[in-house]
């Protein structure tokens, strides 16, 4: 198993979620530790933005991701991931994505 956290910005304008915090929580279904194929339970506070308001409020949502994580002997790794959260309360968009590809060295 193994939790962790990450963040997100939009680039774009014309996207109504600014930024993101989320929390997660994996199951790894391997031999190896944290390696191989997981699922993922997360949690975040996401951030939109309403044109005809001209604010910003910030939502809760829960969502689940699935993908893989691939450790070589050296401590080099490779990680995939897809998923999506849902955000409650009256949000514009309804959801916010949980996609990623991750490259790095393990210490």
């Amino acid at each position: 198993m193994g939790i962790g956290v990450s963040a997100m910005v939009s680039l774009l304008d014309d996207q109504d979620v600014r930024y993101a915090l989320l929390a997660n929580y994996r199951l790894y279904f391997g031999n190896k530790k944290a390696n191989g194929f997981f699922i993922e339970g997360n949690m975040g506070v996401v951030a939109e933005e309403h044109e005809l308001k001209k604010s910003t409020k910030a939502y809760f949502g829960l969502g689940a991701a699935t993908g893989a994580k691939f450790l070589t002997r050296n401590g080099l790794l490779g990680e995939a991931y897809l998923g999506a959260g849902r955000l409650l309360g009256n949000s514009s968009s309804g959801y916010y994505p949980r996609v990623g590809v991750t490259i790095g060295k393990r210490f």
